[in-house]
């Protein structure tokens, strides 16, 4: 997609005094289409990768962390750089590329990936799909009942507030027609892909992982905070669960919701639910919170239940940067594509009354085992999804499906 100056002028000023600084970053990524970044690091390997994903990741400034994407990029970039490959990186939407020159094409969905299947017979490079969200069948189902679940109990269609995969069928097709996928998750994502497709040996999944901007949580008074419920998340409400906590906290006065980084643009969301929260003195908008901010700091020691009710994820980042950087009980979803084994409540469907279940249970718990289970769930966090193990498995994952395929380079 081009857009022209007319276009732009008039997008620009809307985005900058609605959407605010971060969501004018992403509109910026969103005018570079025809970027491509040749040899990021300067380098004199033999063979030639290129990375379909966000070349504003080798801008030389620090990145940000309100989205894990950017350094996801850079990650993969120093991977292959250290596997002796000159890494050129293209926007995800820019198309017309000579894949010529490239030994491996490496990516998420959009028209730089799809563009290396070719009808030329001389293209021929090893494809890896990196996933980052749930397998496609798996995403318009869930979607569809959880549409359904909420007509049900409230009589009315929000089909704006749920996530959707692109309108052409280009997320399957990569999955499958690649030579290797990587998924962002854990099995339970990877899995969903299996059910759609046998050839096992083409996937892998990756551990999610989080940003670290606090040191470890010692101790924490779950007498005084156990009862106050943390949503955090973004775009798609329902898709994210937004109205189950919402209903919920509406429902049960002891309990304090804490709802931060929720998207206001749904405005057939916020017409439902904001006369509903004006008369709940206990659920308190935050609006968006810097993970690097005193703010959320202070989140994080003032709640104790982690609240995330989400339909389907690749590995819910936005759970991990909470758990991480705090001692939190997750009420989590298994789509959420995290395992927390006991350390949690996982609930198995999205609905609300799966939920008040689940949440009445967690309230139930003796104090000590509360604890017990948030501290467990923090040190899962920082000890098996930091950004350096990240970096490691994505590494030996790439290095194994070169070597495994050295026939198609």
């Amino acid at each position: 997609m081009k857009l022209n100056r007319s276009e732009i002028s008039r997008i620009w000023p809307i985005a900058k005094r609605r959407m605010g600084a971060r969501v004018v970053s992403w509109v910026q990524r969103l005018f570079s289409t025809d970027r491509l970044v040749k040899n990021v690091f300067r380098e004199n390997h033999g063979k030639r990768v290129l990375l379909c994903h966000l070349p504003e990741a080798f801008s030389g400034k620090e990145l940000p962390k309100h989205h894990s994407n950017l350094t996801e990029c850079l990650v993969v970039a120093r991977c292959f750089n250290r596997l002796g490959y000159n890494v050129d990186c293209a926007s995800r939407a820019k198309s017309g590329i000579d894949y010529t020159p490239y030994d491996v094409v490496f990516g998420i969905n959009g028209n730089a990936f799809m563009g290396s299947f070719s009808a030329n017979a001389d293209i021929s490079p090893l494809r890896i799909f990196y996933s980052v969200g749930a397998e496609t069948c798996f995403n318009y189902r869930k979607t569809a009942m959880r549409n359904l679940e909420f007509y049900s109990r409230h009589g009315r269609w929000f089909l704006d507030s749920n996530r959707y995969m692109p309108g052409d069928p280009r997320n399957y097709y990569e999955a499958r027609f690649s030579d290797a996928v990587i998924c962002l998750g854990d099995r339970y994502v990877y899995e969903q892909f299996l059910e759609e497709d046998s050839a096992q040996e083409r996937y892998c999944w990756l551990p999610a992982f989080y940003f670290k901007v606090n040191e470890p949580c010692e101790e924490k008074d779950f007498a005084a905070c156990r009862r106050n419920i943390l949503w955090f998340g973004s775009t798609g409400l329902l898709h994210k669960g937004l109205d189950i906590a919402i209903d919920f906290a509406a429902a049960h006065p002891e309990f304090t919701l804490h709802v931060c980084g929720s998207s206001s643009n749904e405005k057939d969301f916020w017409e439902y639910y904001r006369p509903i929260i004006k008369n709940c003195s206990n659920i308190v908008l935050h609006g968006f919170v810097d993970i690097e901010s005193k703010e959320f700091a202070d989140l994080l020691v003032q709640c104790g239940i982690l609240l995330n009710p989400s339909v389907s994820e690749g590995g819910a980042v936005s759970v991990l940067n909470v758990l991480g950087n705090g001692a939190l009980l997750p009420v989590y979803s298994r789509a959420t594509g995290i395992d927390f084994s006991d350390n949690g409540i996982v609930v198995p469907g999205v609905t609300y009354t799966a939920f008040e279940e689940a949440m009445l249970r967690a309230d139930s718990l003796p104090l000590e085992t509360f604890a017990a289970k948030a501290f467990a769930a923090h040190r899962f966090v920082r000890e098996e999804c930091s950004l350096e193990k990240y970096e490691e498995r994505m590494y030996g994952y790439i290095k194994n499906i070169i070597e495994n395929r050295k026939d198609r380079i």
